[in-house]
C-alpha cells in the first residue's frame, strides 16, 4: 500500500510540474453548427413584401370582378390608398375583398374595403383600404325601378308556381326587396333575378 500511495504522489507531482513550465492546457473547442442549420438560416425567405405602384388597384379590380354587385354598374377602379405602409403575403392562393356600401351619387367617390389574401382554406393577411371610385350617372338608374310590374317565382319543394307582382322600392338585380302580389296586394320577400322576374325567398307579415 505504501508503495501504491508513493507512486501516486509521483504522478500528481509530475502533472504539477509540467502546468508550471507551461505545458498547453487543452480546453474543449465550442460546438460548431451543424451544416444544415447554418443552411437553414442562409435560405430563410421573407413571407410578406412591399407592393409595386400600381399593383393594389390590380389586386382589388380582380377581386371585385369575382364578386360581382360589390360596386355601382360601371363604376371604375381610380386609385386604392392604405393607411400605412403595407405589406402583402407572397403568393396567395386567393384575394377576395368586403366593401362598405357605396355612396349613391354620380363622380369622385370613396369606399372602404378589406381584402384578405388566403393561403388555401386560411386567411394570411387582411388588409384595409380606401378605394377611389368614378361612378357614372347611369349607375344611379335601378334596374327595376318602384312599381315595376315582374313575374313572382314561388317554389315550395317541387312545385313551383308563377304569379303577378310589383316592386314596392327601387332595386337592382340581386336585390332582394319587397313585392306586393296581385290584385291581392300581399307583401313577400323576393330576389330580382331579371329585370321582369323576382323569385319568392320568404313570406313577410
Amino acid at each position: 500500500m505504501k508503495i501504491l500511495a508513493a507512486l501516486i504522489l509521483a504522478a500528481v507531482a509530475a502533472t504539477i510540474a509540467e502546468h508550471a513550465h507551461g505545458a498547453p492546457v487543452v480546453v474543449p473547442a465550442a460546438k460548431a453548427a451543424a451544416p444544415a442549420e447554418v443552411a437553414k438560416v442562409a435560405t430563410a425567405k421573407p413571407l410578406t413584401r412591399k407592393p409595386v405602384a400600381g399593383e393594389l388597384e390590380e389586386i382589388v379590380r380582380t377581386a371585385l370582378a369575382s364578386s360581382p354587385g360589390k360596386l355601382p354598374k360601371g363604376a371604375r377602379v381610380v386609385a386604392v390608398r392604405a393607411s400605412s405602409t403595407i405589406e402583402i403575403p407572397l403568393a396567395p392562393t386567393q384575394t377576395t375583398i368586403e366593401t362598405s356600401p357605396v355612396p349613391r351619387r354620380a363622380g369622385s367617390v370613396s369606399t372602404h374595403a378589406v381584402l384578405s389574401f388566403w393561403k388555401e382554406a386560411d386567411v394570411a393577411a387582411r388588409l384595409p383600404v380606401t378605394v377611389d371610385l368614378d361612378v357614372p350617372a347611369a349607375a344611379l338608374l335601378a334596374d327595376v325601378p318602384k312599381g315595376t310590374a315582374l313575374t313572382l317565382v314561388v317554389r315550395r319543394g317541387l312545385v313551383e308556381v308563377t304569379a303577378g307582382a310589383v316592386t314596392s322600392a327601387d332595386a337592382d338585380v340581386g336585390d332582394v326587396i319587397q313585392v306586393l302580389l296581385r290584385p291581392s296586394g300581399r307583401a313577400m320577400r323576393a330576389q330580382i333575378v331579371a329585370r321582369d322576374r323576382a323569385v319568392a325567398t320568404e313570406e313577410t307579415r
